[in-house]
């Protein structure tokens, strides 16, 4: 019962993202105009803290910056010896974008975004079938990776409200991994490609807003013969809440 108990948590952590190779970021989605700054920090699902900053120079350009951060320990106990490992993920990307803001022939932002990002990744997993009845075993191991991330994203959003502001985004993400192994051994990923659709909304034009999003990252392939398929093809939840910081605003409510 305990190992079936722990199967099934270890499937509820992969779904989170929070136990795979590839952990993907929310999207982004700034909804700027000339010359604004915006600042977030969010928490997605139970264990990743995202900041994120975006600045639009000029009329219909957008500069973004990315960054999550993923900390936690794995503990196994082997003949009533407990040891405890240290896992880590950590995120950096840049893109760059163009916008259409909202005129009086319409009330949507949209916008299109590309980037490149960086990731450093150890991860000292716990391998089951999950949603078998029987009991299992346990297999534990280590896995490291480092790679980059491509992707590319579009996304609209339009005023639902006088303090509401709702969109959607569709991400696509390529992982191009430079190192990649399981116990000191490489060995081939089983999906590099993932969409990611989201659903966002704002609360508050001022400047500090809230934000919320709901989405998820889904690999367009996989093996599920691989016992690493749920580590470098995982199927994602991608759900935050977060605070946003306009500090461009300041001066407007200075004056």
């Amino acid at each position: 019962m305990k190992t079936r108990y722990t199967a099934y948590l270890l499937g509820l952590s992969v779904l989170l993202g929070g136990c795979a190779v590839y952990v993907p970021t929310v999207p982004s989605t700034p909804l700027l105009t000339k010359n604004q700054v915006e600042i977030t920090a969010g928490l997605r699902g139970l264990t990743s803290l995202e900041v994120d900053a975006a600045w639009a120079p000029t009329a219909h350009l957008l500069v973004a910056a990315e960054s999550a951060f993923q900390d936690g320990t794995t503990e196994t106990t082997t003949n009533n010896v407990t040891n405890t490992y240290h896992d880590y993920h950590r995120q950096v990307g840049l893109g760059l974008g163009y916008y259409q803001a909202p005129s009086a022939r319409s009330a949507w932002y949209l916008a299109a975004v590309g980037g490149v990002g960086f990731a450093s990744v150890s991860l000292h997993s716990l391998d089951v079938a999950v949603f078998y009845i029987l009991p299992l075993p346990v297999i534990s191991g280590r896995y490291e990776a480092r790679y980059l991330r491509y992707y590319g994203q579009v996304y609209a959003a339009r005023p639902l409200g006088a303090l509401v502001t709702g969109g959607a985004s569709v991400r696509g993400t390529l992982v191009d991994y430079q190192h990649l192994s399981y116990e000191g051994q490489p060995f081939v990923p089983t999906n590099r490609f993932f969409i990611e659709p989201t659903l966002f909304a704002r609360v508050g034009h001022g400047v500090v807003q809230g934000e919320g999003t709901l989405g998820l990252s889904l690999p367009t392939g996989g093996n599920k013969d691989k016992s690493f398929n749920p580590r470098t093809a995982p199927v994602s939840m991608l759900v935050s809440v977060g605070i946003i910081f306009r500090p461009d605003l300041l001066k407007h409510r200075g004056q």
